[in-house]
């Protein structure tokens, strides 16, 4: 028993705290340097390093998705596994084998190289973690005896196999089961941005049914936005709120739909900063909060709370350097500009790394408990966020089935 112990070890993403692997993970990058003691086990680092080391073994496409996704250009854990696919799909095409070696081999490690740069970007995405897995599989299980070429079609085609069917096909059949839900004069309360849970509004809409949507929204980033205009330009009513004034709009809401970016085996829900409160609020005005989410996002690890594991962003964030200081802010009717303008105060926070005291903490996600989840739509139906465990395991036996009969 005390063997057994002994052995157990804390996963690397979480064990910044240790001296000898923060010397591994820093890999060339600036610490941060006001970083949150409360969160010393998680990596902080500032953010103009934050595209990590380039190097001649990285491919150009790769080096181009991982700028991309360390200033958010690409965001969600759908669109960057989609990125890092095509990306992929060029690494392989453009992969020479090296003299003397297997393509199996040198392919794996050529890409291993890839996906080290790309961890030194963003954290992966649990959507990332699986495409990885998966794809270093069918590598391995590829037959020595065919040429580097049919072995590399063979991948390029597996890829756009993987995408249509976990992907493509798993969203249009959670749009096609949440559809069942939604009825004319639903109003119906999302947070942030998901994909498939606008690609459900937008079918719906289509469809006919007559429905409100409240989008809520959350700084520092504002997803929300961008769903707000993409229904509204199709023609749905909507209304946008920010997360503080949530508690004035729930008592109109019926129903709730949430994106997610992972799915523990405990039921909790991975999400951007701020859902754990609306399905909070929800769950407290019995509404029901319905949960889109690709099982590709299904993880077999478990997580209570945002502090054990989470993406601290940059903390320069959540200064609005645009913003005046309130004290600064008179009425002009009653202030002449000239003397409005004289009393404008340097911008809010803007010197906050010269404060000793003042730390800012920008976590890029939070973890909603499986009490305050109604339901979970998958590709394959309607669950409880407590079954992931059981769907994993029956995933696992059809690719196994499958192997066997190939």
């Amino acid at each position: 028993m005390l063997q057994s112990q002994a052995n157990l070890r804390a996963p690397s993403q979480i064990r910044f705290d240790d001296v000898k692997h923060q010397k591994k993970a820093v890999k060339g990058r600036t610490l941060a340097q006001k970083p949150v003691p409360l969160l010393a086990h998680l990596t902080q680092f500032e953010k103009k390093s934050a595209t990590g080391i380039r190097s001649n073994l990285v491919h150009p496409a790769v080096v181009s998705l991982g700028v991309q996704f360390s200033e958010f250009i690409i965001s969600g854990g759908i669109a960057r596994c989609l990125a890092m696919l095509s990306a992929f799909k060029s690494v392989i095409t453009d992969f020479v084998t090296p003299p003397g070696a297997s393509i199996q081999r040198g392919l794996t490690t050529y890409l291993g190289k890839q996906i080290d740069y790309l961890t030194t970007t963003r954290h992966m995405a649990e959507t990332m973690k699986c495409a990885i897995r998966q794809l270093k599989s069918e590598i391995n299980n590829v037959e020595l005896e065919k040429s580097d070429e049919e072995v590399k079609e063979e991948l390029l085609d597996w890829i756009d196999m993987f995408i249509l069917e976990r992907i493509r096909s798993a969203d249009n059949a959670i749009v096609s089961h949440a559809m069942e839900k939604i009825r004319s004069g639903d109003v119906i309360l999302t947070f942030s941005h998901s994909a498939v849970v606008e690609q459900l509004l937008l079918d719906a809409h289509v469809k006919g049914l007559e429905f409100k949507v409240i989008i809520c929204d959350a700084r520092p980033i504002l997803e929300g936005r961008s769903l707000a205009g993409n229904l509204a330009r199709a023609g749905i009513e909507c209304t946008y709120v920010l997360v503080s004034s949530l508690g004035a709009v729930m008592s109109k809401v019926t129903k709730v739909f949430l994106g997610a970016s992972a799915l523990w085996s405990n039921g909790a829900v991975l999400s951007r900063t701020g859902t754990s409160i609306v399905a909070m609020m929800a769950h407290d005005a019995h509404v029901p909060v319905i949960v889109l989410c690709e099982s590709i996002k299904f993880s077999s690890l478990v997580q209570l709370d945002s502090y054990v594991w989470n993406e601290i962003g940059d903390p320069e964030e959540l200064v609005n350097i645009h913003a005046k200081n309130p004290q600064s802010v008179r009425s002009s009717l009653l202030v002449p500009p000239s003397l409005s303008d004289a009393s404008v105060k340097p911008a809010i926070l803007k010197e906050w790394r010269d404060e000793p005291q003042l730390k800012l903490l920008n976590l890029n996600y939070d973890v909603t408990p499986a009490n305050f989840i109604t339901l979970v739509i998958c590709e394959n139906g309607c669950i409880p966020s407590t079954s992931v465990l059981s769907v994993i395991q029956n995933m696992r036996m059809e690719e196994d089935k499958q192997r066997k009969r190939i």
